[in-house]
Parts: C-alpha cells; structure tokens; sequence
C-alpha cells in the first residue's frame, strides 16, 4: 500500500492553486468594479441631468408664459415708440420717451436702442449697449421687414445683464437703420438664481444650455452656469446661433443621445415647449470625467500591478514546482533502490563470506567486500533519509572514541582498495547524548566523503580533540562551502553518488546545534564539527 503522504500535493501546488484562485477572483472583481464603476458614473449623472433639465423645464416654461403675456404689450411699446420717432430724429435724446413707456414701473424694464445703417447700436437708453454690432440677426430683421411686421423675440439670456430679456424688432421708416425696444424679466431673477445656485452645487458640470428654436428660425440660447458678466463679440454670437442650428439638425428621430471624449461627456435633450406648438427646446449638460478618468486609471494600474505580480509569482512557483517534482522523483528513485538494493547486496555478501571461507582470502575479495561496503554506506544513507522523517531514534550516551574506531576499522578496507589509508588520532573521549543511527550516519558519510573525493596514495585524518571532531583529506579546494550540504548537489560532477551524504549530516548537526565548519586551503579540505556541551562531556584518555 502506498504511503498517503505521496497523495498530498506539494506545498508549491497549494501556493500555484491559491495565487491562481486570487488571480481569478481579482480578474472578476476587476470586471465587476469596472462595470458597476461606469454604471453608478453613468446613472448618477443621468439623475443630475433629468433633474436639472426638469428645473431649466420648470423655469422656461415660466418664462415663456410670461412672455406670452407681455409679448402684446411690448409690440404696443414699440409703436409707441415708432410714433414718437416720426416726429423726431433718430438721433435725439430718448429720456422722454422712455420715461413715458416706463411710467407707473418701479423697475423700468423696457429700453430703447436705434442702429446706424450697419445694424451698430448708435443711440439707446443703455449706455454700456452703445456701439454694439446686431448684424449676426439682420436675416431675422429682414425677415420681418418682408412679412410687413414688427418682430418680437422670445426671451434670450443677456450674459452682461445676467438677465432675461426680449426684444422687438423693425426698420424705422425710409431707413435701414433698426429700432429695438427691450423688455427685462426682473420678476424671475430669484428663480433664475436658484436654478444657477442648483447647477453650481453639482462641481462636475463644466457647462449647461438650454436652446430654444421656432418655426420661423429664431435661435435663443440660455447659459445657465455661472459665467463672468462680459459683452459677447459679434463673432462668439454667430458661433453660438450656428451651435444651436448645428445642434437642432444632429436630432434625428432619437430625442436623446450624449456624445463623449477623453475629457468631458454631454447629454442632450430634445423637447416640444409646453407653451408653444411652434417652439423645441434642447437641454444640453457637459459634464466634467477628469474624475471619473483618475478612477478608472488608478483602477486599471492597480490591476496591472497585482496582474503582473501575479503572472510573476506564478512562474517563480512554477519553477519551484519544476525543482520539486524533479527532487521528488529522485526521492522515488532512493526509495525504489532501496528495496530493489537490499536483496541482491545481502545474497552478494552471504554468498562472498562462502567463498572467502571455501576458497581463501584474495585480492579480488578484498575489492568485492570493499565495494560492498561502500554500496551499503550508500544503501544506509537512502534508508535513514527514507525513515528519518518517520522514526523517533532514541538518544543514547554514547562515545564517540568507541564509534569512531568501529567506523574508521569499518572503512578500512574501502579506502584501501581505493588506495587510500586512514589515521585516526584521539587525544581524549566524548560522550555524547545522540541516536546511535544518526552518529553513524554523520560519521560514514564524513569519512566516505573523504575518501572519495580525497586524492590517491594520500592519508586522511580523524582527528577528535576537546569537543572538536575533524576531518582532514587532501584534494581539490571547495569552491562553494554551502552548496556541498544541499541534497543532490556534488562539487565534483565526474565523480559518482547522489549528493545526499552531506545534506544527511547537515540535518543531524542542525537538530543537535552541532557546528559545522569547512576550511579548504593549502590543498586541504578541513570538515570541523563542534559538540555543544549541553549534549556532550569529555574524558581524558588514559
């Protein structure tokens, strides 16, 4: 039966399955704050812009209605007006005349302005209006004059004023010169102010309009965001009359549409004027998405930014993996050679003590039995890296001069059919608290090591003294001092073994605080292991 430790995934699989279900979930996450950032942008400024296009709805048809019922009263004013100048000059001082149009009127809302004969305002009761071009409506003016009548314009937002005002409109008499009179809504100006106090209150609306357009061509356009009070050129007026044209003929059957670029969004509204048949009213609202933007950028970085530490954790994982499986199939192979090893190396040394019986001693033998040996050092090292992690050795007090002369007897022959000698030098005993197996282990594997990386015809030297074990053998300088101690890493690749011996002492030395140090120089290897007292104390040798 197998182990069920082998059915366990790898520590890197659970990462490599973890980091893969975060990346999944910060994916969809991504996805799903994406959306439901661009729906609530989205709906949070269509709210804004229904109610403010409600208001602006509300307002103008106030305004209109008023209008409607000034719109008779301000044509009687410009007859009156007209009569006046007849019998005097257009040039003339126009105080009476506008005192008697506004008598009874606290807030004197009717005004006067007479053009040249280039439609520039030349003498009005507005002074700030003097020299004022009125040529961008001179198609309206003629218009008028063709149809025999006097022109009366819808309410328009007059940006100097910041005011409400309509005009009546006719040529004066034998003359292409123009007469106006004007007529202010200062009964609206608190209505006017709330709704510019409700648009400024959302920071996101750049601009707001409203423009109005009748069957006979006129073009009003109202501002309702608050913007410096300033006399409009000649030509910023025609640009916003052709605007509102423009805008008017983008309407096709759609009553509603928006047009977006990288830095602003604008929705548009098209409507009939609850007041009059012949009137459509367009509400336009630019908002502001430098915001919105920022948001979508931070969010789409951070998404970047854990992406590609995701991607790269991913693959340093799946690196890792790589290492894992090949380390674990190397630990399959020590586990299956150590059932396969065990039989025919105990039928080889039965079956070698029968002959040397039998036949005698020889030379042949003697490398047989030296090899054998060496195999069951390494049959011993796969076994304990096999069982260490599931067998609790027992601690025993045990001395290290008796271990180390069983052992240095015990690979004698080895390193005698591999031409070497061993000498071993105690100038005192040591008893140490250890598992018998894992001192056997940390000794072999030292003493194999040496031998078979040490140079021929040369001695190697077990030398314990105090609380200092070493191992001395000549050959070629350890270039890297750490990575000799790491399973499956040999620093010389010609030579045979798994590189396991070592990793196995390390393990030891570590569980009992036993110091490892390594010297190589002057064409020596130097392997030092030094015992802590708390797990060993020293006898002099007698």
């Amino acid at each position: 039966m197998k182990n069920m430790s082998s059915y366990i995934p790898k520590s890197s699989t659970f990462l490599f399955i973890i980091i893969s279900i975060f990346l999944l979930f910060i994916f969809i996450s991504y996805f799903l704050l994406y959306i439901n950032l661009s729906d609530n942008h989205k709906k949070n400024q269509e709210i804004v812009f229904y109610k403010i296009q409600k208001d602006t709805s509300i307002f103008l048809t106030k305004l209109l209605f008023k209008f409607s019922n000034k719109k008779e009263i301000l044509l009687e004013k410009h007859k009156e007006v007209l009569k006046y100048l007849d019998k005097n000059s257009y040039d003339t001082s126009l105080d009476e005349i506008y005192k008697k149009i506004n008598q009874g009127l606290p807030d004197k809302p009717y005004n006067i302005y007479i053009t040249d004969e280039n439609l520039v305002i030349k003498n009005t009761t507005v002074p700030s209006d003097i020299n004022f071009d009125l040529s961008f409506a001179k198609y309206l003016f003629d218009n008028h004059k063709q149809n025999n009548l006097i022109g009366v314009s819808p309410p328009v937002f007059e940006m100097f004023s910041q005011k409400m005002i309509s005009y009546s409109d006719s040529y004066l008499q034998n003359s292409n010169r123009v007469l106006q009179i004007s007529y202010t809504y200062d009964d609206l100006d608190k209505d006017l102010e709330d709704l510019k106090q409700s648009i400024n209150e959302n920071t996101n609306i750049i601009n707001t309009n409203a423009y109005i357009i009748f069957n006979d061509g006129y073009i009003g356009d109202f501002i309702f965001k608050n913007i410096k009070s300033y006399k409009p050129s000649l030509e910023e007026i025609e640009k916003r009359i052709e605007k509102g044209k423009k805008l008017f003929d983008s309407f096709d059957k759609n009553l509603k549409y928006f047009k977006q670029n990288s830095e602003n969004k604008t929705y548009f509204l098209l409507e009939h004027s609850p007041i009059f048949d012949e009137a459509k009213i367009v509400y336009s609202i630019v908002f502001d998405e430098k915001y919105f933007n920022q948001q979508i950028f931070i969010l789409n970085l951070l998404f970047f930014i854990i992406s590609i530490l995701g991607v790269v954790t991913i693959y340093i994982i799946n690196k890792v993996r790589e290492k894992e499986y090949i380390l674990n199939y190397k630990d399959k192979f020590i586990e299956h050679s150590i059932h396969e090893i065990n039989t025919p190396l105990s039928i080889i040394n039965i079956n070698l003590q029968l002959k040397n019986e039998n036949l005698g001693v020889d030379k042949y033998s003697k490398k047989i039995e030296g090899a054998l040996r060496t195999l069951k050092n390494s049959y011993e090292d796969m076994s304990f890296l096999h069982t260490k992690s599931k067998i609790k050795y027992k601690i025993e007090h045990l001395s290290l001069k008796s271990f180390l002369q069983d052992r240095v007897k015990y690979f004698e022959l080895i390193a005698q059919t591999q031409n070497r000698s061993l000498y071993l030098e105690v100038t005192n005993d040591l008893i140490i608290d250890i598992g018998r197996i894992e001192l056997e282990r940390l000794i072999d594997n030292n003493i194999s090591n040496a031998v078979k990386y040490s140079e021929i015809d040369t001695t190697i030297k077990i030398i314990l003294e105090g609380n200092i074990l070493k191992f001395i053998s000549k050959g070629d300088k350890i270039k890297d001092k750490d990575a000799i101690f790491k399973r499956y890493i040999r620093e010389n690749k010609s030579l045979g073994g798994h590189g396991i011996g070592l990793s196995i002492v390390k393990d030891i030395c570590d569980k009992y605080s036993i110091k490892i140090e390594v010297i190589s120089k002057n064409g020596e290897n130097i392997f030092l292991y030094t015992f802590l007292p708390q797990i060993s104390h020293t006898n002099k040798v007698k």
